[in-house]
């Protein structure tokens, strides 16, 4: 075990998170369907977000086998308002080939864990090393930051050479004696002392290995992404409505909200509005317009412009907004607030 691995398990023993939903308790069985489920959910998103959202998805989902059996509109639903939504959707094919192919029990091969949808190789190495004590190094967001100012790595992550860099030292670092209590170590590092910003440098028990704290750098590293101008578009929403009920259609599973309920767009132009709603009832009128509102993606910005319309006639399904359990996206829960 080396330096690095002693002196972050002196501090995790001291120090460490231990009280996270998905963590396993003292003498409890440890439960490799939350830690997979933890897992994809804070990819992209913040502990803090996460938590309520997984001690409302495992609810509704108590095991792999419910959420193997559950519609894709209940998964979605219950995802709803965490993002990147390709995530739940591959959580659910995931479930449903471990039934289908391993017998319900998740496979501890990680060749076999690589080759399931959505986990990549930090989120098979973190389930192999933290549900069965396999011994894998990992990458997730918060060791590449810490790995990076320790080791004042330059260059960003999105390059193939820095990421070699880090997975070499993640490598290099990680022991192969308590192996799932280093993994639960480095991340706490990183989430909750070598924080993006104002990390916290007098807690640290790595300060005397760093080369960022020694060299007081740390606001330098890790290196930022090339900044690229973010394109925008902007779309109108049709928010067609019938005595308070409104239109929802599901979207393809492809694409931005994949599987997601959302109101009928089209370009943002008078006659393109026009042009929509009579094609979907030629009796209906607009009510109102609503603020256009700005909804950020990784890479374009979306002004949104919504358009309430009565169409008192049209032979379609509509929902009632008190009973909606359907997954939405974030600006139609905006939209549907509003109304």
């Amino acid at each position: 075990m080396s330096n690095f691995s002693i002196k972050l398990l002196a501090w995790s023993d001291k120090h460490g998170r231990t009280n996270l939903p998905w963590q396993s308790k003292p003498n409890s069985h440890t439960n490799v369907y939350h830690i997979w489920l933890s897992e994809i959910m804070l990819q992209q998103t913040q502990v803090s977000t996460v938590i309520d959202y997984f001690k409302k998805f495992i609810r509704y989902f108590p095991s792999l086998i419910d959420l193997a059996n559950a519609s894709e509109d209940a998964v979605l639903a219950q995802w709803a308002g965490l993002g990147y939504y390709a995530r739940a959707r591959n959580l659910q094919k995931t479930a449903q080939i471990i039934v289908q192919q391993h017998g319900g029990e998740f496979p501890q091969d990680f060749e076999q864990i690589l080759a399931l949808p959505g986990i990549g190789r930090s989120t098979a190495g973190a389930i192999l090393s933290l549900g069965f004590n396999q011994n894998h190094a990992i990458l997730d967001g918060n060791v590449k930051r810490a790995l990076a100012r320790i080791h004042q790595i330059k260059g960003h992550y999105s390059q193939s050479v820095t990421l070699n860099k880090l997975w070499h030292l993640a490598e290099l670092h990680t022991p192969n004696t308590r192996n799932n209590q280093y993994t639960q170590a480095i991340m706490d590092l990183g989430a909750t002392i070598c924080t993006r910003t104002q990390p916290k440098c007098p807690h640290c028990p790595m300060t005397n290995l760093c080369l960022s704290y020694k060299n007081q750098t740390q606001a330098l590293y890790p290196e930022p992404k090339p900044q690229k101008t973010k394109p925008s578009r902007s779309i109108a929403m049709l928010v067609f409505s019938n005595n308070n009920d409104i239109y929802l259609q599901k979207r393809p599973s492809k694409g931005i909200w994949g599987g997601l309920w959302s109101f009928i767009e089209c370009d943002d132009t008078p006659l393109s509005i026009q042009k929509s709603i009579d094609e979907f009832d030629q009796s209906a009128s607009i009510i109102r317009h609503l603020s256009v509102f700005k909804h950020t993606f990784t890479h374009y910005h979306l002004y949104i412009h919504p358009v309430v319309v009565d169409c008192p006639s049209a032979h379609v399904e509509f929902y009632q907004i008190k009973e909606l359990h359907l997954g939405v996206p974030k600006p139609v829960t905006r939209i549907i607030s509003q109304l």
